[in-house]
């Protein structure tokens, strides 16, 4: 059986690779964990069976001396992969990256050529390559029945709760202090388009739109927290309260992605809806490490989680974004990634010389569909569906890369080929705050 560490034991170190680990029987184990919270820690080592000996504060004391397994898991913040990354390479570690791989280019690069040197796996947790719909989705492409592709218009419909929980008040509020929206939340999107296209890009163009959610903005009354009682609560729909005691907004979406009607019966299954008091999932799992009553309470008194969305202060994502993109082999994509979702999830259509597509990607559905112009036929694409963040494909994912190490298999995507998501994503924030276009050689 394959063994492996875990650097960052956060939301994703802890809650989406490894729940492959869980089932039986599992494919690997997990040896050793670094991770500077001591209850995270604590929790991480508890669940998975880390030995007390195994768990350390800091990734240099897990990876100093030989090797402790064949794999190396890497979820730490943005700002903080490349080193952990590159050391577990050098010390003969695969790694598996938690995306974006760095905050800037070069950084990218550098962790790039150490896979190249090393003669090590390093994969980018590009994790839409593994989604049931994307696949079939490339498998259309590739077999022709859209004929010759010429349009990609995609759109990743961020609910508007999720933009105030990650990029208002959260981790990625400030694109300085962590990444820009455009590269910590879609490059997937941007990845999907190069891998759909089928070809590199050659130009780029990007604008983008300002958040509402600042202080000029904020309600009249409005107090620092919402805990402390807002007049505007019963209409504010990033009250903080609501998202996080009550779980109002997760709740409303995944009756959406069941159809529920309103005053239905929200039990149901283990996979089901979550119930309010103690829930340990995201984005519970992110404020507080404590889900009872008086851990929550907590958190919306001491934490920025718990701040009116319109007082944080330092929050600069934007509320919207739209990316133009041309590839190499004449393919034209538009990107749209926005802050103002009713419901999560992302939409594509696909115009091809031969045959339309349009697909949706939400909380708990994939569908697609394909109408072929010459007849007027339409059929739905089949899927098997799992549930789970990303529509199950985080466990899939994990699962390729196991099998990548033990030499059963390629993964989908290269840690060469990721850099293009990047570059993508860094040329867009540039040309969106510069208002100029971007231009790469076809034969880079």
């Amino acid at each position: 059986m394959l063994s492996g560490v875990v650097i960052g034991a956060g939301e994703r170190g802890t809650n989406a690779y490894l729940a492959a680990l869980e089932t039986e029987p599992s494919p690997a184990r997990i040896v050793a964990v670094a991770e500077p919270d001591p209850v995270r820690r604590r929790f991480f080592g508890e669940r998975f069976g880390v030995d007390p000996s195994a768990r350390f504060a800091d990734f240099r004391e897990l990876l100093g001396g030989p090797s402790r397994a064949d794999f190396a898991l890497v979820t730490t913040p943005d700002d903080l992969h490349v080193e952990p990354a590159v050391l577990a390479l050098e010390r003969g570690y695969h790694v598996l990256l938690e995306k974006p791989m760095a905050t800037d280019e070069a950084a990218c690069e550098r962790l790039v050529e150490a896979s190249e040197k090393t003669g090590r796996l390093l994969q980018i947790c590009h994790v839409l390559r593994y989604a049931p719909l994307y696949q079939a989705i490339k498998a259309v492409i590739d077999a022709g029945e859209l004929g010759k592709v010429v349009t990609i218009q995609h759109s990743e419909n961020v609910s508007y709760w999720h933009y105030a929980h990650s990029y208002v008040r959260g981790h990625w509020r400030n694109r300085n202090a962590s990444s820009p929206m455009i590269l910590a939340k879609s490059c997937h999107d941007l990845d999907l388009l190069y891998w759909l296209a089928g070809a590199p890009p050659v130009r780029l163009g990007s604008i983008e739109r300002a958040t509402e959610l600042c202080e000029e903005n904020a309600p009249d009354g409005a107090p620092e927290r919402c805990i402390d009682g807002c007049p505007h609560a019963e209409r504010c729909p990033y009250d903080a309260v609501a998202m996080y005691r009550d779980l109002t907004p997760l709740l409303l979406d995944l009756r959406l992605a069941r159809q529920l009607p309103p005053g239905a019966d929200e039990s149901g299954p283990e996979e089901g809806p979550p119930r309010a008091e103690g829930w340990r999932g995201w984005p519970v799992s992110v404020l507080s490490s404590d889900p009872s009553p008086e851990g929550i309470e907590r958190a919306l008194r001491e934490t920025r989680y718990g701040r009116c969305v319109y007082r944080v202060g330092d929050n600069d994502q934007p509320a919207s974004q739209s990316v133009e993109l041309l590839f190499a082999n004449g393919v034209n994509a538009s990107f749209t990634m926005h802050g103002g979702s009713h419901r999560e999830g992302r939409e594509t259509r696909i115009d091809g010389t031969r045959a339309s597509l349009v697909a949706g990607f939400y909380t708990l559905e994939q569908l697609a569909e394909i109408t072929d112009h010459k007849t007027g036929r339409t059929r739905r694409l089949p899927l098997t569906l799992e549930s789970g963040a990303h529509g199950g494909s985080d466990p899939r994912l994990f699962r390729s890369f196991l099998n990548a190490v033990e030499g059963r298999g390629e993964p989908l995507t290269t840690a060469r080929e990721s850099l293009w998501s990047h570059r993508m994503a860094f040329a867009a924030d540039h040309c969106a705050r510069n208002a100029c276009v971007a231009t790469w050689e076809t034969s880079r």
